[in-house]
């Protein structure tokens, strides 16, 4: 264990208990609860094995529950990530993860773009392998990462999606921005959906990626502790930007993605004792981005 390990582990008894007093309050409001939509043809973009948990899992597991279709299309091959396996081996112990949390999170089907991890493109192969996945699928309800996010491969798949739906002006469904790096401001946040029935199923998806060296426990603490955007009393949330497909394609417009670099200037929300850095670096960046664009 390195110094900077020994002092995070000295100060977690006091560092988590206050973590956790200020976000509670800095996700404290009065917003509404959505459901499902009862969407019964759900397409779910991830960048990478595990982003489909991560973000909107527990609400994944709730679509299956009400009898939904359910298709995860993985962006990229996942042989990039934060282990200490050969890509190769990486590759494929990451595909077998994922056929443990197929059962586990209810998908129909799992599709693979296998565009290379940590260089997603929206260009005319990207776009048109995409096209061809939501024309067969026809899909109700579209889930996808973020615009600002400090994982290029996330912001990219956004944009990707937003450039097929331009080619499809006939697609007119719901789509779901789910946060996997950067966690949504409060005030922008438009859809919370109750997971406290499904909060353990998730929690069992994400202990099937044991080829990942990162922590997972901040996107586990953040759903709990958002569980304060409503005056309900529930355990926990998922919280998303839900867009009209209009509103989607402007939204991807107003946002230069090319004037900032995101990856610099906001941190991963994936553990529980460097929240209030992740959640406060640059908030006021974060803010101004979100109001201009939406």
């Amino acid at each position: 264990m390195n110094v900077k390990e020994l002092i995070i582990n000295m100060v977690k008894p006091i560092n988590i208990p206050v973590t956790k007093l200020i976000l509670k309050k800095h996700y404290q409001a009065n917003k509404p609860l959505s459901g499902t939509n009862n969407a019964m043809r759900v397409l779910i973009l991830a960048p990478h094995m595990d982003d489909e948990t991560i973000g909107p899992g527990g609400t994944v597991r709730l679509h299956a529950n009400e009898g939904a279709e359910i298709h995860c299309v993985f962006i990229t091959d996942g042989s990039n990530s934060v282990s200490d396996l050969p890509k190769e081996e990486l590759t494929k112990a990451r595909q077998q993860e994922i056929d443990s949390v197929k059962d586990i999170l209810g998908l129909t089907a799992i599709h693979y773009m296998g565009l290379p991890d940590g260089n997603v493109t929206s260009n005319e192969l990207s776009q048109h392998k995409l096209k061809d996945m939501i024309m067969k699928i026809n899909p109700d309800l579209i889930y996808c990462p973020l615009f600002v996010d400090a994982h290029r491969d996330h912001t990219a798949t956004a944009q990707l999606l937003a450039d097929t739906l331009e080619q499809l002006p006939a697609v007119d469904c719901a789509i779901r921005q789910y946060e996997i790096n950067c966690a949504i401001p409060p005030e922008q946040i438009n859809c919370i959906v109750d997971i406290s029935d499904v909060y353990n199923v998730k929690e069992a998806a994400i202990e099937k990626f044991e080829s990942q060296a990162i922590a997972f426990d901040g996107f586990l603490a953040l759903n709990r502790i958002k569980a304060n955007l409503v005056t309900q009393r529930i355990v926990a949330v998922e919280s998303f930007l839900e867009h009209t497909t209009a509103n989607y394609k402007q939204h991807a417009k107003k946002i230069n993605q090319d004037t900032y670099n995101f990856s610099k200037l906001f941190k991963q929300i994936n553990r529980t004792d460097t929240l209030l850095w992740a959640i406060y670096k640059n908030l006021n960046v974060k803010q101004t981005i979100y109001r201009k664009s939406r």
